[in-house]
């Protein structure tokens, strides 16, 4: 029986405003320089702290790829490969010893590495396209992320994703802000426009 998180398409476009977002599944042998490259980036280590040496990083994603409670995905904007995301299974992850989470919450860790693409009004874009993805595709009806707090990005765009902050967790490498986007909400709001 696949899991919540292998359900989930290989594949998906979104379009807004005339541009085409989209994400792939990761095919590592294929995107393992972007991935590096990304990670290594300032603005990136700022918040994910995985500016490792390359085989030290190439195990790591090696072990995500095969772990079956998460699906990684390439960002791309207009089919240029732009960013990363990462979709997981909030109960069978360590989020899940942090709240009450249900068998069918989903997770998500999200960047754009291209520089060029960060503070250009995309990240709205790709949240709601990820946000549209998980709900279409799984049995989600929640949801959920855990940013460091002084991530300031998510704080802007929240309110109008129905992106909901429960509280501050403390992990082992930072103190996060909780956030729950329930579906019968975001449908709600995004399509009360």
């Amino acid at each position: 029986m696949k899991t919540a998180s292998q359900v989930l398409p290989a594949t998906f476009t979104y379009k807004t405003n005339n541009i085409q977002y989209s994400l792939r599944e990761v095919n590592l042998t294929q995107d393992f320089h972007l991935l590096y490259k990304w990670m290594h980036e300032p603005h990136v280590i700022q918040q994910w702290q995985m500016d490792k040496p390359e085989i030290e990083l190439r195990v790591y994603f090696e072990r995500m790829c095969v772990d079956d409670h998460q699906r990684l995905y390439i960002v791309q904007i207009n089919g240029r490969d732009v960013g990363y995301l990462e979709i997981y299974e909030a109960a069978r992850d360590r989020l899940g010893l942090y709240y009450d989470a249900d068998v069918n919450d989903l997770g998500w860790h999200i960047l754009l590495g291209e520089t060029d693409t960060v503070g250009q009004g995309h990240f709205r874009a790709v949240m709601r396209m990820m946000i549209y993805f998980i709900f279409e595709y799984s049995p989600a009806k929640k949801i959920v992320g855990e940013p460091d707090e002084n991530v300031k990005s998510y704080g802007y765009v929240a309110d109008e994703i129905a992106f909901e902050v429960q509280r501050k967790i403390k992990l082992p490498e930072k103190t996060a802000i909780l956030y729950h986007c329930y579906k019968e909400k975001f449908y709600e709001k995004d399509l009360g426009k």
